[in-house]
């Protein structure tokens, strides 16, 4: 199953139409990223569409394109190849179609029925992904955990095709690897990142605009909701871990949900800290958690404990225990695991 991407540029040039989906909770790689994959296969001369169960985040539809992504695979559109990205837990695919396909018990492609007006045994998947623990599926995986972000492989994928990039996929790719790397200054920031921004600017892309509107056009709501969140934050006997919440998913007077994906970087800001925590209900009952690394703690191996993963700086995992509860067993296990390293 595990290939490189000149094999999967190779199964990309004999397909011809393509579903394309990332991770739930739609955020500024993984959103960005999908978006940058179909314009990518459309530039190469195939048909693709975005499709996400989810609406997309208000901070996020400055995006181009971002207009084309539809809810759910067309019946009549018959796709002969699906391509995940940024997707390390396969529960979390943004798209049922493909979710209900590969989500366990899998069942063979015979008898997984269709997708559109595809037959499954029809469709190859392909999985790009950038994890440290990741769950690779489909005939066709590649992953990078070296990879500043998911976009960083939509990249490497533009050149091993041989597409010039544009300003509209420039903006796309720019965008998930500033959300990853933490506009620029997470460890993950490697030379190729800011050499392949670099060239998305050649391209056309703004690297001014894409942070405007990323962080510098907060709703009053989203302002409002982080000193709700900030009001919360407690340090550890230590000073070693800190930790803050929100107790119900925030939305607007309009019922839209409120931007809140800057917040879990904010317990690491403090001195001394070297972990961080952001907690959340979740929409299916569970309490959903993003961890951050300060130091040299490895948070994909922390969340590892609790089912969950990620990367070393930035990783996560769901809790069927109360919130306040899921804090205190966190923030322990977080003192224990930096005494133990």
């Amino acid at each position: 199953m595990a290939t490189d991407l000149n094999a999967i540029s190779r199964v990309i040039r004999s397909k011809n139409r393509f579903v394309v989906s990332a991770h739930m909770h739609f955020d500024g790689d993984a959103g960005a990223s999908q978006l940058a994959m179909a314009r990518l296969l459309r530039m190469a001369g195939k048909e693709a569409i975005v499709v996400n169960d989810e609406e997309t985040p208000i901070q996020f539809r400055f995006l181009p394109e971002i207009e084309t992504i539809l809810t759910a695979v067309p019946a009549d559109y018959a796709p002969d190849a699906v391509v995940i990205i940024d997707t390390p837990v396969r529960e979390n695919i943004n798209c049922g179609d493909i979710r209900r396909r590969f989500q366990k018990p899998v069942v063979s492609a015979e008898e997984a029925g269709t997708i559109g007006k595809s037959a499954w045994k029809d469709v190859v998947t392909i999985y790009l992904d950038h994890h440290e623990r990741s769950d690779p599926l489909g005939e066709y995986a590649y992953v990078d955990p070296t990879a500043s972000a998911a976009a960083l492989i939509v990249a490497r994928l533009l050149k091993a095709l041989k597409v010039p990039a544009d300003s509209t996929l420039g903006t796309m790719i720019v965008c998930g690897i500033m959300s990853d790397t933490g506009r620029f200054s997470f460890a993950n920031t490697t030379p190729e990142a800011l050499r392949v921004v670099a060239d998305m600017m050649d391209a056309g892309a703004s690297v001014n605009q894409v942070a405007t509107e990323l962080y510098y056009k907060n709703s009053f709501d989203s302002v409002r909701v982080t000193g709700q969140a900030l009001s919360t934050m407690e340090l550890s006997a230590s000073g070693k871990v800190c930790s803050m919440l929100i107790y119900e998913e925030p939305v607007n007077a309009q019922g839209q949900a409120i931007e809140v994906e800057d917040l879990p970087n904010w317990p690491v800001t403090i001195r001394g800290v070297e972990i961080g925590m952001f907690l959340r209900p979740g929409a299916d009952g569970t309490v959903r958690v993003s961890i951050r690394s300060a130091g040299e703690a490895d948070v994909n191996k922390f969340a590892s404990q609790f089912g969950g993963g990620g990367h070393k700086k930035a990783a996560g995992c769901k809790m069927k225990i109360p919130i306040e509860e899921a804090r205190r067993a966190l923030v322990a296990a977080a003192e224990k695991f930096l005494l133990e390293k």
